[in-house]
């Protein structure tokens, strides 16, 4: 003590503090410590002598006066005296005894802060940060700011990340019923956006705001509450002491999990051009008042977005209105981990909607690695954008009842991916790759809702689409496009209309259908009171709407049905006949594997020209194996089958239904060739309004050729 007493006589002296603190910043000799501080040689002298007597400095050969390592030591623990002298008013009232030992020897690093001595000033400095704030935010604080609700919102839509520390019996629970709808809103997302991180703690012994380049401190008076007076800072000491103290009570809380009502998504403010961020992973809860909202905020701030576990997206949905990436974090057995989903709708469900809706003037998305396993309409929904990659997602629902949008007598649509863009959109290509997309189970199928007790396996059964009795499914649809679309790599299991489709594309687009697998062992709807209860692929030029046709290349594709009256591939003509529609042209089906166990036609060109139909094989049982057929004139349009090329087609294992009833009675020259009552089936059929066709044929192969001037040749 008597050592302690010594040491503290020196050192209170201001003149000595002065000379250590100069030798501190750098050593010198005796004349320039005099000039530095404007002291006398030998009052310099004299002060010199006192502090290398108590081993606090000491003189090297060249005249240079030091601090000994222990000078050094008594120097960086002075500071704290200061600090606390400096402000002893302050600290008369207020207590830092709840703070951690190793701060309070710290306490030095925040001598260059600046006091603040009313809580007006205080709550001034706090907003000050939160608004200057470009990085992050750390908030260690007695209960949620609500004061300051609309600038962390504002800061949130910023990008701006934050991380509260509450105390485990303070944490806030607002009188929501005297708050705005605006105001619940607010609260909810600056809790549960992705961007804020929260933990709470049994008691909290300090309140700190913090950003990267200014701090805000305070601590509780005599009886632990707090006055809202104490210091600022934006000093790098300051800023490191108040980072370390956040970090030790982060590391010692638990994360917060608040119980809040549910909310509606409100899309955040993006950033200006140049301002996002880079990547975020966002961890599912879910639950759908919190999932969504946090999915919603990363999307629009953050360029790449990693999901992490599973997401319930509640009945709302993602809208997707910049370019970013948006992934799943790993993949077991093949399948992605990072699920979403949406549950809450009724029976039936009659809008339109999704899970991610793609809907930005220039943006170029990327949607991967996901597993989706229920939804509404559509799983992913595209309108507007510049350039689109789906790739390695998981997309799957048990079945598909109520789930469709209702499109009238056209039953409720269900979809995997649709890319329905406005028009001018998808410039820069759309690209559907390596995904797996199933609309039903083993256990939708066993408890009967693929089933009709054995009716849907009469050809003449229609299912009752009006009623929501069955529905509608298409694992990948695309149309109204204009760049290059490139479906490929994808496996599509169980869809009852189309497995993969491309329609009323503008003249510009190239539509590239390949190495796709499209098997389907459920009942067909009908589409359209067509006589297809489904098919595969499926192309066409106008649909309702006029459009003049695209380049198609559907290429190394495997389709198998196993139900009845299914098709394999289809090319299709205009169904409109307004100004502006046209005919598919130049087309080319190649290489592809089609099995239909009972089915319809393998191959059907519609009202199209120029196609080369080439290398195909086809198996199983149909009354048709390849079909092309076309309509008489329509306004300007000639809607014959022209100039089409069908050659080195492998149908010898295919087995051509012979006529029946059903054929027989629906036996029209469109429908099924020949006439009512008795119909004719064909490994070939040309129909009455085809011409100029060239179709190669094995010898033992069936032809009918109702058309004119095609050309038929036998090879060996």
């Amino acid at each position: 003590m008597e050592r302690v007493g010594d040491l503290l006589f020196e050192l209170s002296n201001d003149d000595r503090r002065r000379i250590l603190l100069s030798i501190k910043e750098s050593p010198k000799r005796l004349t320039q410590i005099a000039q530095s501080l404007d002291l006398t040689l030998q009052e310099v002298s004299r002060q010199l002598s006192r502090l290398e007597e108590v081993d606090l400095e000491y003189k090297d050969s060249k005249g240079y006066h030091y601090l000994t390592p222990y000078g050094e030591l008594v120097l960086s623990q002075l500071r704290g005296f200061e600090f606390t002298s400096r402000f002893r008013e302050y600290w008369k009232t207020h207590s830092a005894n709840g703070i951690s030992s190793t701060f309070i020897d710290r306490i030095g690093d925040l001598t260059d802060s600046i006091l603040i001595v009313s809580a007006m000033d205080f709550l001034r400095h706090t907003e000050k940060l939160l608004k200057e704030a470009n990085e992050y935010v750390l908030l260690l604080v007695d209960q949620f700011p609500l004061n300051s609700l609309s600038t962390i919102v504002e800061a949130i839509e910023r990008g701006v990340q934050f991380k509260i520390i509450e105390p485990v019996d303070r944490v806030i629970t607002p009188d929501l019923d005297s708050m705005t709808s605006e105001e619940t809103r607010a609260l909810n997302r600056a809790r549960h956006t992705p961007l804020v991180e929260q933990k709470m703690l049994d008691k909290i012994n300090a309140f700190l705001y913090l950003s990267e380049n200014r701090c805000v401190l305070a601590f509780p008076v005599a009886d632990g509450k707090y006055d809202y007076t104490g210091f600022t800072a934006i000093d790098e000491s300051s800023l490191k002491w108040c980072k370390d103290l956040f970090q030790h009570h982060w590391d010692k809380g638990h994360v917060r999990t608040p119980m809040t009502p549910s909310i509606q998504v409100k899309r955040g403010k993006n950033f200006e051009e140049g301002e996002s961020k880079g990547q975020i992973v966002v961890v599912g809860r879910e639950r759908p008042e919190i999932d969504v909202q946090a999915v919603q905020d990363a999307v629009d701030n953050f360029n790449e977005v990693i999901l992490r576990g599973t997401f319930n997206f509640g009945t709302s949905h993602v809208k997707i209105s910049r370019s970013v990436i948006i992934r799943g974090e790993v993949r077991e057995n093949d399948i992605p981990t990072s699920t979403v989903y949406k549950k809450g709708w009724s029976f039936p469900f009659l809008e339109y909607d999704c899970l991610f809706y793609i809907y930005g003037e220039d943006a170029d998305v990327t949607i991967e690695n996901i597993r989706f396993t229920d939804f509404n309409a559509a799983c992913i929904w595209g309108l507007r954008g510049n350039s689109l990659l789906i790739k390695d997602n998981y997309i799957s629902v048990l079945h598909g009842f109520g789930r469709g949008a209702t499109v009238g007598s056209y039953g409720d649509w269900i979809v995997g991916i649709e890319i329905d863009s406005e028009e001018g959109y998808f410039k820069g290509g759309v690209m559907i790759e390596g995904n797996y997309i199933d609309f039903s189970s083993p256990l939708s199928i066993a408890d009967g809702h693929m089933q009709r007790g054995g009716l849907e396996e009469d050809p003449e059964y229609r299912p009752d689409l009006i009623n929501h009795k069955y529905f509608v499914s298409m694992g990948v649809a695309t149309w109204n496009l204009s760049g290059k679309v490139i479906i490929e790599n994808n496996i599509i299991r169980n869809i009852n209309a189309k497995g993969i489709t491309s329609s009323n594309n503008a003249e510009t687009a190239e539509v590239k259908i390949r190495h796709n697998t499209v098997t389907s062992d459920v009942y067909g709807s009908y589409l359209f009171s067509s006589n297809e209860a489904g098919a595969g692929i499926v192309v066409q030029s106008a649909m309702n709407m006029p459009a003049a046709g695209f380049k198609v290349e559907i290429e190394d594709n495997t389709v198998k049905m196993d139900k009845v009256n299914f098709n394999g591939i289809m090319a299709l003509g205009p169904a409109t006949d307004r100004e502006g529609s046209d005919k598919l042209k130049g087309g080319v089906i190649r290489n592809n594997r089609i099995f239909l166990k009972d089915g319809y036609e393998g191959i059907h060109l519609r009202k199209v020209d120029d196609f080369e139909v080439l290398d195909n094989e086809i198996s199983g049982q149909a009354y048709y194996g390849i079909r092309v057929s076309g309509r008489k004139q329509s306004g300007k349009l000639d809607l014959r089958a022209l100039n089409n090329y069908v050659n080195d087609n492998d149908i010898t294992e295919l087995c051509i239904k012979d006529p029946d009833e059903y054929s027989n009675r629906n036996a029209d020259g469109r429908r099924f060739a020949g006439s009512e009552g008795s119909s004719t089936t064909a490994h070939v059929w040309l129909d009455k309004y085809t011409q100029n066709n060239v179709v190669k044929l094995k010898q033992g192969e069936t032809l009918i050729d109702e058309g004119k001037s095609n050309i038929i040749k036998y090879v060996s």
